[in-house]
């Protein structure tokens, strides 16, 4: 079997951490299967001067990140066209010399619909073979400030379009999933999963520091809500002050300056962006996780903690309740920063209640690479089976 991925997110030189869940996927499935992933890069309209191919070989794994040569004229609507005009054309030109070398796939798997599943639509068609979605996206809830219901004509409409063509229509959580079910009126939609390097995120038993220490660790955006976090442990510090919060990402100004304005600086650390390997170094040194978004799907930084022993405590949002529960860690109402800084203080105070390497067991069983990888190849083994 030659399965094809086309990932309409994927870390490139542009992005190094854009889709890099994605490149996890992929990693996992590679320990059983031959596979290849095509990523063009997406910039939208702007300008791209970058031109050319990246190709990365790991063991059963190649990837080939392509991007072109482009100029926009000013004028938004037309060069809305140009771009999606130039991204099909070169994506066209990848595949052919694509299947003049290795022949055409068995099955394409396109991550993230737009603008990949366009793609994958129509050479499925060509080539006489089967094509699968993963959604990896949140954008199905009205929480989000870039929501399904507020995109273009255009988006929705192949949308639509890629997911009813699918043979198979997968999320990373069951209440996307219900979501997409009922949006587009699939029969069905099956869940995968994000997936967890185990090697590197696994519990170790280390020494506790001398204050709770609490971790943070997300891109920041507003999304995150991080804000929310901050002013929940300046209600906190008025309590106690037996913590400590990290937060690890690119900070913006406003979040230091909020820090500062309520004299949390000897309490509140940001690291800054760190590799994906130091964050595991993070989550093995910390007490507990915390995370407070507006609206997420099945976030990595969750499953991640809890691989590493980490209770957790989360919005209750999106797939988090899937992965959270009563023995691992606390849910608590999105954007109120009173119960989150109540919640905070509950775990604080019933910390042994928590078995942290019972907690990383669980969680290994159920997301780590060879768990994960077998279930997209058990996935592949039944479509083929019925065509």
């Amino acid at each position: 079997m030659r399965v094809l991925w086309l990932a309409s997110w994927y870390p490139n030189p542009y992005d190094r951490f854009n889709g890099d869940f994605i490149q996890r996927h992929a990693r996992a499935l590679s320990q059983f299967i031959p596979l290849d992933v095509i990523h063009v890069v997406q910039l939208g309209s702007e300008k791209q001067t970058s031109k050319g191919m990246v190709t990365h070989v790991n063991g059963n794994l190649n990837e080939f990140v392509s991007s072109f040569d482009y100029k926009p004229w000013g004028i938004k609507w037309l060069d809305k066209i140009r771009y999606n005009l130039a991204y099909q054309w070169h994506y066209d030109s990848l595949l052919e010399k694509y299947v003049s070398q290795y022949g055409a796939p068995d099955l394409l798997h396109v991550h993230v619909p737009i603008k990949a599943g366009i793609i994958a639509k129509k050479k499925a068609a060509i080539w006489e073979i089967d094509y699968v979605v993963l959604e990896h996206s949140s954008l199905y809830d009205s929480a989000a400030v870039d929501n399904f219901y507020k995109r273009s004509n255009y988006f929705r409409k192949h949308s639509r379009e890629i997911f009813k063509g699918a043979k198979a229509v997968l999320t990373v959580s069951a209440a996307i999933g219900k979501k997409i079910q009922n949006l587009f009126e699939l029969p069905a939609v099956q869940v995968l999963h994000n997936v967890v390097d185990t090697n590197a995120f696994r519990y170790i038993p280390t020494a506790r520091p001398g204050v709770f220490r609490w971790l943070h660790v997300s891109t920041l955006y507003p999304l995150k809500n991080v804000q929310g976090i901050i002013e929940a442990f300046s209600k906190l510090n008025e309590q106690r002050k037996d913590w400590e919060l990290v937060i690890v990402g690119p900070p913006s100004p406003s979040l230091q300056q909020q820090v500062a304005a309520l004299q949390l600086e000897d309490k509140v650390l940001f690291t800054g962006e760190i590799a994906y390997e130091e964050v595991a170094g993070q989550m093995q040194e910390a007490s507990a996780f915390v995370l407070f978004s507006k609206h997420e799907n099945f976030p990595c930084v969750i499953i991640e903690s809890l691989c590493c022993g980490l209770p957790v405590v989360s919005s209750n949002v999106g797939g988090v309740p899937e992965a959270v529960n009563d023995s691992n860690g606390i849910l608590v109402e999105p954007g109120n920063t009173d119960a989150l800084t109540k919640v905070l203080n509950t775990m604080m105070d019933n910390y042994n209640q928590y078995d942290r390497e019972q907690i990383a067991k669980e969680a290994a069983a159920r997301y780590s690479y060879e768990v994960i990888g077998m279930q997209l190849v058990q996935l592949y083994g039944r479509l083929m089976e019925n065509r």
